[in-house]
């Protein structure tokens, strides 16, 4: 592989350099990446990289000294100098002092990327097969991490094949050293990470770079993608080496840069230190389930395994019962104090094991409160859909969930409230799709129905519901459409038809305006 290194003063100039290509897939690899040229010197010294690309205008000492340095005393390491459109006059400097090129740094695509680092590689490959001493990545497939990282957390420990992966990955058998598990997950996933699919790719592994560079001050690390939005890290323990001590102050000025520069935030769980690195996966375990203790801390938050199990929760059906009285009295403040009640007894379950089971709660608690028949089930998806929403289950922290529950008890309370002056018409042709889902009935044949004319029908059909009368026949047919498939019975072809949408394209693109998920996801929920 050719080995890299990046030096520029500026944090943002580095991630991004870092994550314009995948650098593993073009037979690179970055050993190093600096914020001045005396760190770069300092580096030197421990390892030769083939490639430097820096910056020019630095504190203390500039890029021209160091690549008059480099150029001195390493002269087959070839550096690029990146440059402003005001600094043509310091690369010219630079390339007659010996740099191989320059880039400007505004102009740095993927493409121009590829392109550079190709010719750098036939350039060294020349001059190495000249010297007839030259051993590069060509000769060796690269490591492809996050697949590494997926198999080691797949395979099984007393597989001779995972020991192998073992060696492979560097994590060697050493009694001198313990590893830890970091498992990082992305708060609000779906809103950090909603862009098109280039700028998505940047921002993964600008995210991977940033982490990098923070977690540079600890001890030696590796990590990548392992999930949507999961990130792994498996730390090497030397004896004496603190990481409980710095990663709190760590992960707090790490989560800063990343709500400045990519507007989001990383929660992180710790799993135990092992002595036997089979053991890794396992740790891994814990540190994810530790991670997902957000639930209850919010945002941002970091936190080590936990030991011990508390009792589960039983459900409070006294509290659901006067929820929903003080729902059908229309007395909001009262639905207001005893939702906050609850939920902050709910918050004192603070355990992993703990948080599907308050989700499940707050799901029955919705049944009964909204008057469907409350059942006993094991499977969120046996659930009658008219109630069950997959907010429930996306909800990241229990402070999410809450708003949740107020906001389907709000469209309650309103509809009630809109239904004391509701148009009897109105609410019998509610009931009539209710029972005729299946057919497709135009907005002139609803205004038939009703015995109304098509401008009168309009008025007050939002009146009475809120919405349109095509918005609102369509959300109900989705609605029919996702208690089918989460019952998982049967295919999504033929949930559409039941509804009667025989154009699955059509379906599709209707699901998931309406659920922000394809049909064939729902199963997976």
């Amino acid at each position: 592989m050719l080995k890299i290194m990046i030096v520029d003063d500026e944090l943002i100039v580095r991630v991004g350099f870092q994550s314009c290509i995948n650098w593993e897939e073009y037979g690179c690899e970055i050993i190093s990446t600096c914020e001045s040229a005396r760190d770069a010197i300092t580096f030197f010294e421990k390892q030769v990289p083939d490639v430097v690309f820096t910056d020019i205008m630095m504190p203390e000492m500039d890029g021209i000294q160091l690549v008059e340095y480099i150029c001195t005393h390493y002269s087959r390491t070839k550096v690029v100098v990146l440059s402003c459109i005001n600094e043509i006059e310091y690369v010219k400097k630079a390339i007659k002092l010996g740099a191989e090129d320059y880039i400007l740094k505004l102009s740095i695509t993927r493409n121009t990327m590829i392109e550079l680092i190709s010719r750098l590689k036939e350039v060294i490959e020349k001059e190495g097969e000249k010297e007839g001493a030259l051993e590069l990545a060509g000769n060796a497939s690269p490591l492809h991490r996050e697949e590494d990282f997926r198999l080691l957390l797949s395979g099984s420990p007393v597989c001779p094949d995972f020991e192998r992966l073992l060696d492979r990955m560097g994590f060697i058998f050493d009694p001198h050293v313990s590893y830890c598990s970091g498992c990082l997950l992305i708060d609000h996933l779906r809103t950090a990470m909603d862009q098109e699919d280039m700028d998505s790719y940047t921002r993964r592994y600008g995210l991977i770079n940033i982490i990098k560079e923070y977690f540079g001050k600890l001890p030696r690390f590796e990590l990548a993608f392992v999930g949507e939005g999961e990130i792994m890290v498996i730390f090497t323990l030397k004896a004496g080496e603190k990481l409980k001590v710095l990663l709190p102050d760590i992960l707090k000025f790490l989560n800063h840069t990343l709500k400045t520069h990519l507007n989001l935030t990383l929660s992180m769980g710790l799993g135990s230190p092992c002595d036997e690195r089979t053991q890794i996966p396992f740790s891994y375990q814990q540190a994810k389930e530790a991670a997902h203790l957000r639930f209850f801390d919010g945002e941002a938050s970091l936190h080590e395994n936990q030991a011990e199990e508390k009792a589960p929760i039983v459900i409070n059906k006294d509290v659901q019962r006067k929820i929903q009285e003080a729902v059908f009295a229309l007395d909001y403040r009262e639905v207001s104090r005893l939702t906050d009640e609850w939920f902050e007894g709910m918050a004192a379950y603070r355990h992993f094991g703990q948080i599907e089971v308050i989700r499940r709660s707050v799901l029955k608690a919705w049944i009964f409160i909204s008057g469907n028949t409350f059942q006993e089930v094991d499977d969120a998806s046996e659930y009658d859909d008219s109630v069950f929403m997959a907010d429930f289950w996306r909800a990241e922290t229990i402070w999410d969930l809450k708003h949740c529950f107020q906001d389907e008890l709000q469209m309650i309370l309103n509809q009630l409230q809109a239904n004391k002056a509701a148009s009897p018409e109105i609410m019998g042709l509610l009931h009539y799709l209710e029972t005729h889902v299946e057919e497709n009935i135009s907005l002139e044949e609803a205004a038939r129905h009703c015995s109304l004319g098509k401008s009168q029908f309009c008025i007050l059909f939002k009146k009475t519901t809120g919405i349109t009368f095509v918005h609102y026949f369509n959300k109900l047919k989705m609605k029919k459409a996702y208690a089918m498939l989460s019952s998982g019975k049967i295919q999504v072809q033929e949930a559409a038809d039941r509804i009667g949408i025989k154009d699955i394209s059509y379906f599709s693109r209707l699901f998931k305006k309406y659920y922000h998920i394809s049909p064939s996801d729902v199963k997976r929920l």
